[in-house]
């Protein structure tokens, strides 16, 4: 073999339905300003995974969890001086732990589902990945709503006092508030939580961590959600609770009932 084998590993790094994707900065020796799954080469020192650790907290400033190795990858890249570069790279799915990402090391970061990764152009070792994520992962959604129906919604442009109109709206159609008393309505909130619960109820907390992986799945926990939600919606509209007042008022008591200083990283 005419060159010799670096060893690297990068992250599928799930959030939900979605993962996250590095620009390479524009002086980076190979392929500058192309897209890639973000990672790192392995020291001697190291196993895989502590590398992959280590290279987020590095380039990106947030942890994850390394799971199970998704593919490898194998590309040789021709320098400029006639050289060449071999890359062997090992793809893990990881899940998004904590902290805020921020481009430490890259030029900018995205976080895209699988239908999108054909508008980037990605590194030639990432192709593999990428190709396979979209055999395994690029269904389409299943139940796109009709014309007719409530338009899509999204957290960037929607305030709280929107949904609950949504919600509201829905009820007073089907003349449902004669229903909704404030003890129908928690005891609603409970049993839909509980159909939540069921949902993850055999997985480990990895695995509820990559439960985006799994298109289906993933959108059952997001109707069930949706469900809390709606209920949680009703139950401020029966009371006339004003909901972000409440939370930030509670978010008051509990900073003081948990102090950072004694309760960080720990329960």
């Amino acid at each position: 073999m005419s060159a010799p084998i670096t060893l690297v590993t990068c992250g599928i790094i799930w959030k939900g339905n979605r993962f996250l994707i590095a620009q390479r900065k524009p002086d980076s020796r190979l392929e500058p300003l192309k897209w890639e799954f973000p990672g790192g080469k392995i020291e001697f020192t190291e196993d895989p995974p502590t590398a992959l650790r280590r290279e987020i907290r590095e380039e990106l400033g947030f942890e994850i969890d390394v799971g199970d190795i998704f593919c490898v990858s194998s590309h040789t890249y021709s320098r400029p001086d006639g050289t060449a570069k071999h890359i062997m790279m090992l793809a893990y799915n990881c899940a998004y732990r904590r902290g805020e990402p921020s481009a430490i090391d890259v030029h900018g970061f995205r976080w895209v589902e699988t239908r999108e990764l054909d508008a980037y152009d990605l590194a030639a070792a990432d192709l593999v990945i990428r190709d396979r994520l979209q055999r395994r992962h690029g269904l389409p959604p299943s139940d796109a709503p009709a014309p007719d129906e409530t338009p899509d919604l999204h957290d960037r442009d929607t305030t709280v006092a929107d949904l609950r109109k949504v919600v509201s709206q829905f009820v007073e159609e089907r003349d449902w508030g004669q229903f909704h008393s404030p003890k129908n309505l928690s005891m609603s909130i409970a049993i839909e939580a509980a159909e939540l619960m069921e949902l993850f109820q055999w997985n480990t907390v990895e695995e509820s961590r990559l439960i985006g992986q799994t298109p289906e799945r993933y959108e059952e926990v997001c109707r069930e959600v949706a469900d809390i939600a709606a209920y949680v919606l009703s139950l401020a509209n029966s009371l006339d609770i004003d909901l972000s007042r409440a939370v930030t008022r509670k978010m008051r008591l509990n900073r003081l009932k948990y102090p950072r200083e004694k309760f960080y990283g720990k329960f």
